[in-house]
């Protein structure tokens, strides 16, 4: 397929160690650029009929390309996990659920891969596994610190600051921490959706924020829940300019 693509497929080994022993996950990306424009006719050969109506309803360009480049990406993603080739994709249909959530449905396989979505700057991206999960992406963004009260407190910038490298400005600690809490919300399945500010962040193990040393976070959830973990572990980084923050759940260490 040549507008969805793997990424950072190095990176997977080191990563799959802070995931459960059950996780199989996969992460697409296609860049913007190559969809601005897209014909139709391209984008028939990866779309179903109902797909194809709701990318032709956007009026805007950017829209239609953010919109086509996160269906392509999760559709990569997710037929890699299920053993799919291109020329399968119209029996996956990517729906969105009440809550808003894209959630995909196959006519082929009796269980479908959990999805996420998301795009930003010049990327969509989607991560599917066969366990809930949630993916972010930000472009690092002055306008956080002035709305910092609605997503963190003093004591999380604190603690969240102090697993970070000395070199990251604060509007990029401030992008990775909303990313990761964006992350969660997407990962866990509960309605309403949880707020930012019900998001505490508890723990790190602190790494350089880079792909192959990422931050390892972890959240909790201040609603009570009967479905999810209580833990939630996020693996957020810098790359390319993008706050990357993957949510799944991941090994828990018994004391």
């Amino acid at each position: 397929m040549a507008f969805a693509q793997a990424i950072f497929e190095e990176c997977w080994p080191l990563w799959q160690r802070h995931f459960s022993p059950e996780a199989r996950l996969r992460l697409g990306a296609a860049p913007l650029a190559t969809l601005a424009g897209c014909a139709p006719e391209v984008a028939s050969r990866y779309l179903n009929a109902c797909e194809q109506e709701q990318w032709a309803d956007f009026g805007l360009e950017k829209r239609r390309a953010e919109w086509l480049g996160g269906r392509m990406a999760a559709k990569w993603a997710a037929a890699g996990l299920l053993g799919e080739t291109a020329g399968d994709w119209h029996s996956l249909l990517i729906r969105s659920a009440e809550d808003g959530r894209p959630c995909l449905a196959t006519e082929t396989h009796a269980l479908a891969p959990f999805i996420s979505i998301s795009h930003s700057g010049p990327l969509a991206a989607a991560l599917a596994a066969n366990l809930p999960c949630g993916l972010d992406l930000q472009q690092p963004d002055p306008r956080l610190h002035t709305v910092r009260k609605r997503f963190t407190t003093p004591e999380e910038e604190l603690l969240h600051a102090s697993l970070l490298p000395r070199s990251f400005t604060e509007t990029e600690r401030l992008t990775l921490l909303w990313a990761a809490k964006e992350a969660v919300r997407k990962m866990v399945r509960i309605s309403p959706l949880l707020g930012l500010r019900e998001i505490r962040l508890l723990a790190g193990q602190g790494g350089q924020g880079v792909p192959t040393t990422p931050l390892a976070l972890t959240f909790t959830s201040a609603r009570e829940q009967d479905l999810g973990p209580p833990i939630i572990n996020v693996l957020c980084f810098f790359a390319d300019k993008l706050a990357w923050a993957m949510a799944c759940p991941m090994l828990t260490t018994k004391e």
